[in-house]
């Protein structure tokens, strides 16, 4: 059974009692999580790695809420560079740069290799993904392409990774029987299975539409638009191939 908390990433809190071993990836995408709780996830995590434009980002974040000087610098910057300013290279001149520049492939998933080492040397449990679903579909599916490229490694690199926004967190439930806590305020909330390796049987506990023995397919059912019981304090999936999930989160976690 595999038992997912997203609180432990979500609440700053949680982030610091815990004291879980997690690396932290910011990509390309505006930053909107509260200040607070980025600030924690970023002095918490055993390895920061900025990817390409993300750079960017996570300097214009640091400038705009007078942080230069206070946070750690990124552990790596990796990707193909085609997008990240000097300016930025510059501010961050001790990060070491890993230069990526396979073309085939997204800045996001050679991101993900990159930190394959890491893996075992530093013990990590899961990786939390800092990105906005904005703007770019194209850039949302390829990210979902990458959780799922992420699944289909050995166990010995692959650990959950969590996209986290400012209003959801989205991650793979791999092959079998999952379970995932949901937090109080969080169950008048949203939720999500979607299908991403093809036809898919699904069956659930917990939700307010439940599935048993459904496939679960494109141009066919999709659970878009979900919601809880309002009983169950966990959500159970059984799945026979990997599956989307996809949850709303609130301002008061």
């Amino acid at each position: 059974m595999n038992k997912y908390f997203p609180s432990k990433i979500i609440t700053k809190k949680e982030v610091l009692e815990l004291n879980l071993n997690y690396a932290l990836i910011i990509l390309n995408r505006p930053i909107q999580i509260k200040r607070e709780l980025i600030e924690t996830l970023w002095n918490n995590s055993l390895i920061n790695i900025t990817v390409d434009g993300g750079t960017n980002r996570w300097l214009n974040f640091l400038k705009n809420n007078n942080l230069e000087n206070k946070l750690k610098h990124p552990t790596l910057i990796t990707g193909d560079l085609d997008s990240c300013h000097a300016e930025s290279l510059k501010f961050f001149t001790q990060t070491k740069v890993i230069q990526t520049v396979d073309q085939d492939e997204t800045d996001f998933t050679k991101c993900l290799r990159v930190l394959e080492p890491f893996i075992n040397e530093l013990k990590l449990d899961h990786t939390v993904v800092i990105c906005e679903n904005s703007g770019r579909l194209d850039h949302i599916i390829a990210n979902i392409n990458t959780l799922y490229k992420n699944q289909l490694k050995s166990n010995e690199i692959s650990r959950p990774v969590f996209m986290l926004s400012s209003t959801s967190i989205s991650f793979l439930l791999p092959e079998g029987k999952s379970e995932i806590h949901i937090p109080e305020c969080a169950k008048k909330l949203w939720c999500a299975l979607m299908p991403i390796a093809g036809p898919t049987t699904v069956s659930t506990e917990g939700l307010k539409w439940n599935m048993k023995n459904f496939e679960m397919k494109f141009g066919g059912l999709v659970s878009t638009s979900n919601k809880y019981d309002g009983i169950s304090d966990f959500v159970k999936v059984e799945c026979n191939l990997p599956i989307l999930w996809s949850m709303g989160i609130c301002d008061e976690i």
